[in-house]
């Protein structure tokens, strides 16, 4: 136990957790107001909607894909959810279901070009990403879809013992299915076997087609689920919903060790990087930094964790790195 809890805190998920703790604790100090219950809350309800949608990425990442088409799948599932609860009068839960298992179709789509007709995953997702976007736009004109139920609202906004909101919960859920998914199922382990080396994992008889189908399926499915639960938590339809997470997606996937080259990671590392991300955010604004300090500060984590893992996985670039610091 003791080895494995060492082995973690040396893992760049280990020390993404280590610098969020250390960062919340210089901004409580100097603000007093980082770790109250308050804030605790709606850092934890905000990152909850990127983790969930970073899950997807993640997925894709440890088979060495990319899916841009995250933000455009979410915007896209929760407008037609919006649209069956507002404008046909579907049960609420029955909607919310219905326009996530869209995403599994919008994700098999990307599926279908990249494992199938061997298009590369950036050029794929980025034109879906594109067409499901002017979908959205076609159908709503930009328009917002006002009046979803307090049911459906109380999904996404619900606190349960007056401690730990529902989204959070839902968070979590997925964060456990999913580990026991990666790891104690034959379709976990093709998923790491395609992104540690796709011609071996042929040889040995994986159908990494289908593999590859499966993930991005999957991929749009928690896609559509954070969109969903956004329209929720907003109690409408707004056609800017999502448009600004596939970098955080990338973001959380990377500060939690997942490896852009495949093979490596996992979703428990993408929660505590999405709250790494989460915690920069609320800290430039408890600290009253300009927002624009946001995204440079998180480029720059994301470009210094991306150093690390390719120094980890590549010798030669560990090996001139060192020389170079030893030169000076």
């Amino acid at each position: 136990m003791g080895k494995k809890m060492i082995d973690f805190f040396k893992s760049t998920a280990g020390m993404v957790l280590i610098v969020t703790i250390l960062v919340g604790i210089a901004v409580h100090a100097a603000t007093g107001n980082f770790f109250t219950a308050y804030n605790i809350s709606t850092l934890t309800r905000a990152a909850s909607f990127i983790i969930i949608i970073s899950f997807g990425q993640t997925i894709v990442l440890l088979t060495g894909g990319i899916d841009l088409s995250v933000a455009a799948i979410g915007s896209v599932s929760s407008m037609f959810a919006a649209t069956f609860m507002v404008e046909m009068g579907m049960n609420s839960y029955l909607a919310i279901i219905v326009s996530c298992l869209l995403g599994i179709v919008f994700g098999a789509v990307n599926g279908f070009f990249i494992a199938y007709l061997k298009i590369t995953p950036f050029i794929v997702t980025l034109a879906t990403g594109e067409i499901y976007k002017g979908i959205v736009y076609i159908i709503t004109k930009g328009m917002p879809i006002v009046g979803v139920p307090e049911d459906a609202q109380f999904i996404a906004n619900g606190v349960i013992g007056d401690i730990l909101p529902t989204i959070v919960i839902i968070m979590i859920v997925i964060c456990v299915i999913l580990t026991i998914m990666l790891r104690r199922t034959k379709f976990g382990r093709h998923i790491f076997a395609l992104g540690g080396n796709r011609n071996c994992a042929k040889i040995v008889g994986i159908k990494t087609e289908r593999v590859e189908m499966m993930v991005y399926c999957l991929s749009g499915l928690l896609a559509a689920t954070a969109g969903v639960l956004m329209t929720c938590k907003l109690a409408s339809f707004q056609a800017s919903i999502g448009a600004n997470w596939v970098m955080p997606s990338v973001t959380a996937s990377v500060l939690g060790g997942t490896s852009m080259t495949g093979g490596i990671g996992g979703v428990v590392g993408t929660v505590i990087g999405g709250l790494l991300s989460g915690t920069i955010s609320t800290s430039i604004t408890l600290m009253r930094v300009s927002s624009y300090w946001e995204t440079v500060v998180t480029g720059g984590v994301v470009l210094i964790a991306v150093v690390i893992d390719a120094m980890k996985e590549n010798p030669v670039m560990r090996e001139k790195m060192v020389r170079m610091f030893k030169r000076k």
